[in-house]
């Protein structure tokens, strides 16, 4: 149990990939953190002593200096904190205080200590307790390491700090079910039973169950104990005859499809990106990337290539993984260029602009957002585009849902006709042309499609990787996918970490997922499939 838990925590953190920006005015756009001052201080932190039935929250506080390149490094990452914490907000708050705004006369919330700091403000004593400071801290030191500390440390001090209330119970030792009658209050109907020797694990489900905690405490028990035979996560019911009764809970069967391998390159790692990126393909890539073409590559190829662009615009719209509104749009232009044997420029921009009467969305590049606008953009999003799009074709085949005529090779070589005939880089053309000009013969199953793509991309990021020019520094042309993206794909590695040998049937699957239609249309960001890992662990753990 205690590795899925562990996982559990390290997912949300690896995954969480939102890099924040310092501001013209280098202040600091916070989104998740509480941003403190002087002024809100009291009224935020300072329990109501005339109300002993409010209680207030600990808060975990981000002590730094705005002029501190040290702390802007590590502010990232304590925005990952504070989203992970987000439904924590009744037992723990997360923020920040700028010390640097602190007036020389004034200190009383600082101290002169070495910045960034981290510290842990309890409301019923009105103090706070340092928790992880800059000397504890190395460039190993990730997100999930500062929580975990600063949760240990409150573990220690929270009835000082919090009082009776704190959710986190001391470990209950019942030999029998009679003894669990006495034990657990007559009050409550409805509880659980966390079993595990890890007080950090127990911590984080506790708090991950926050909503629902009052009505349906936990309770701790050692993993050697004489009544529930080494079960994970056990029911209890208060029956109206006033027994209890235990319902067994497989929850390792409900965490194993949210495992991922613990080596996932951590949040902290990737805080040095200038611009907000996700990790994984979005909607809004598939459809920047249609926008793009259909605004300026085809146009420019009208009217001496209507028909390649009648074939390419059928094709995008039969294997297109995109959203709704875009397919309609699709399938509208499609029976719009039908009727031309020569369409000009203007009568297709007239139809974009004017006719239509559904508009293409704007430009929005997620995944493929770069350090800077010359860098992933559209080239970028064709990748993804086309990925997805031989990811859609095996989809279709699997379903019984192709024409007998279509090929495993139709996608892959309309692709090439696309490039060839409307994409401008001409060293591009000339190289991605090449690089496929047999796939007629060497693709013969839609599997086979999905993973010629693939390694032909890897040969265009080993060409490029060293390219001054067209290589993002802060999203280097390595093999794809790395070890920490996929451990049971990769093989082998080098002594660089790269990619040297692939496991291709892990790695057919990990494609289908990571490009598959489910997620391209209803997924936003990577990062908000990742929280549903957590979110939806503790709905059906608690699942009444």
């Amino acid at each position: 149990m205690t590795i899925y838990y562990f996982y559990c925590l390290i997912i949300y953190f690896c995954s969480f990939s939102l890099i924040y920006t310092i501001n013209d005015d280098n202040t600091w756009p916070w989104k998740k953190t509480n941003y403190l001052f002087r002024s809100n201080w009291s009224s935020l932190l300072n329990p109501n002593n005339n109300n002993n039935n409010n209680q207030h929250p600990v808060w975990f506080i981000f002590y730094y200096l705005n002029y501190c390149g040290y702390c802007k490094k590590a502010e990232p990452g304590w925005e990952a904190v504070a989203q992970y914490a987000i439904n924590w907000s009744k037992y723990i708050q997360i923020g920040a205080y700028d010390c640097a705004s602190e007036s020389l006369s004034i200190k009383d919330i600082c101290q002169d200590e070495k910045y960034p700091q981290w510290r842990i403000y309890c409301p019923l004593t009105n103090t706070t307790h340092l928790a992880f400071s800059s000397e504890q801290r190395t460039i190993k030191t990730k997100p999930e390491d500062i929580l975990i500390w600063l949760l240990n440390k409150l573990n220690n001090i929270a009835d000082q700090c919090y009082g009776q209330q704190w959710p986190i119970k001391n470990l209950i030792e019942p030999k029998t079910k009679d003894d669990l009658d006495k034990i657990i209050p007559k009050s409550v109907n409805k509880f659980q039973l966390f079993i595990s020797d890890d007080i950090l694990l127990y911590t984080l489900f506790v708090l991950n169950n926050s909503k629902t905690i009052q009505t349906e405490p936990i309770y701790r028990l050692a993993k050697q104990n004489q009544i529930t035979k080494d079960i994970s996560i056990i029911k209890g019911i208060r029956e109206n005859t006033g027994q209890i009764t235990l319902q067994q809970i497989d929850s390792e069967q409900i965490m194993k499809p949210f495992v991922l391998d613990k080596n996932i390159i951590s949040h902290f790692e990737t805080i040095n990106r200038k611009n907000i990126a996700t990790l994984k393909p979005t909607l809004s890539d598939i459809d920047s990337a249609t926008v793009w073409m259909i605004n300026r590559d085809l146009r420019r190829g009208l009217p001496d290539l209507t028909e390649n662009v009648k074939s390419w615009i059928k094709t995008l719209y039969t294997y297109y993984p995109g959203s709704k509104t875009m397919k309609s749009f699709l399938f509208n232009l499609n029976e719009f260029v039908k009727n031309y044997t020569t369409l000009s420029p203007n009568e297709y921009q007239t139809y974009i602009n004017s006719t239509s009467i559904i508009k293409l969305p704007q430009l929005k590049f997620d995944h493929c957002n770069g350090s800077d606008s010359s860098k992933r953009g559209y080239p970028c999003t064709l990748w993804v585009l086309f990925h997805s799009m031989t990811v859609k074709q095996a989809i279709l085949a699997e379903q019984n849902a192709l024409p007998s005529d279509i090929k495993p090779s139709d996608v892959i070589v309309s692709i090439r006709e696309f490039i060839g005939n409307f994409f401008l880089c001409e060293e591009c053309v000339t190289h991605f042309v090449n690089m496929t000009i047999n796939a007629e013969n060497e693709i013969k199953s839609h599997r086979e499609s999905i993973l010629y793509l693939w390694r032909s991309h890897n040969i265009v990021n080993k060409r490029l990787r060293y390219e001054e020019y067209t290589n993002d520094p802060n999203w280097p042309k390595v093999p794809f996918p790395t070890k920490e993206q996929c451990n049971l794909c990769v093989q082998q590695i080098d002594e660089n970490g790269d990619a040297t040998e692939y496991n291709e049937n892990e790695t057919y699957k990990f494609l289908k997922e990571f490009y598959s239609l489910n997620n391209s249309m209803r997924i936003q960001t990577y990062n908000l499939i990742l929280l549903f890992s957590i979110v939806i662990l503790n709905i059906l753990i608690s699942n009444k």
